[in-house]
């Protein structure tokens, strides 16, 4: 079993906003010492997310990234410190919170975290699939020893309403946007934040989805509509969210 921590780096390109996209992934093995520092390499991606970009810029402070972390492999004496490392990263480019994981194959774990942050960095059928986005989700949570279930809950009307987690307090739906017209989920999102109406008092809701979309008039829609009685995040949001749960309540149960 290895122990991993990473750290997601993102590029906000303005104070006045929390909009940002995703760039780099850092990570550090314990058991061996390593540190490995993955960026994007689909530049076009960044430039469209920030007209006003210096691409040639980011390029070359990723690759300062990279050699500062690689230089690390040079002197085996040091412990890599993640933490050190990782707070000197301020303004538009930061650093998100480090996570840690125990997982049996660490290239695997590594291979896998990379697309779901850098989704968008791989061709689609190099993605990873709804399935295999929910199983990391639960490994990831396995991994932090918090209790989840995927019990059915009962709606107002004795119906069945299945979340994909329930954690504590937590009810937590994803949805997936890729690859679809977002005409046709608007009903799917006003039935679930029905649902969400119906569970206030038992469960907060949560609702993660995994990327912003450029059709802007249906995902407002889609947005306004889900955050009418719930908490809406977006991937990697959700994901240090749930994982915060333990940190927030280490008595966490599901007595419900």
């Amino acid at each position: 079993m290895s122990t991993v921590r990473f750290s997601v780096l993102s590029y906000y390109p303005t104070f006045l906003t929390n909009e940002n996209i995703n760039i780099g992934i850092l990570f550090s093995i314990e058991d061996t010492n390593l540190a490995y520092f993955h960026s994007i390499k689909k530049w076009e991606r960044a430039k469209a997310f920030d007209d006003e970009l210096d691409i040639d810029f980011m390029k070359d402070y990723l690759k300062g990234i990279t050699d500062e972390v690689e230089n690390h492999l040079f002197n085996y004496q040091s412990k890599f410190d993640i933490e050190g490392f990782v707070r000197f990263y301020v303004n538009e480019y930061k650093f998100s919170s480090i996570q840690t994981i125990q997982t049996i194959n660490s290239d695997d774990f590594i291979d896998v975290t990379k697309k779901i942050y850098l989704k968008f960095d791989y061709e689609k059928l190099e993605r990873l699939n709804k399935n295999q986005e929910h199983q990391y989700i639960s490994s990831l949570l396995k991994s932090s020893d918090i209790k989840y279930t995927r019990k059915k809950l009962k709606g107002g009307f004795n119906e069945n309403i299945q979340y994909d987690y329930v954690i504590g307090e937590y009810a937590i739906k994803l949805f997936t946007f890729e690859g679809k017209n977002l005409s046709y989920l608007i009903s799917s999102a006003k039935m679930w934040a029905y649902n969400a109406e119906e569970m206030q008092g038992i469960y907060k809701t949560i609702f993660i989805y995994d990327k912003e979309m450029k059709d802007v008039a249906y995902y407002d829609s889609i947005m306004k509509i889900l955050s009418k009685n719930a908490q809406v995040m977006v991937l990697q949001e959700g994901i240090e969210f749930l994982l915060s749960l333990k940190a927030s309540n280490p008595f966490l149960s599901l007595a419900k």
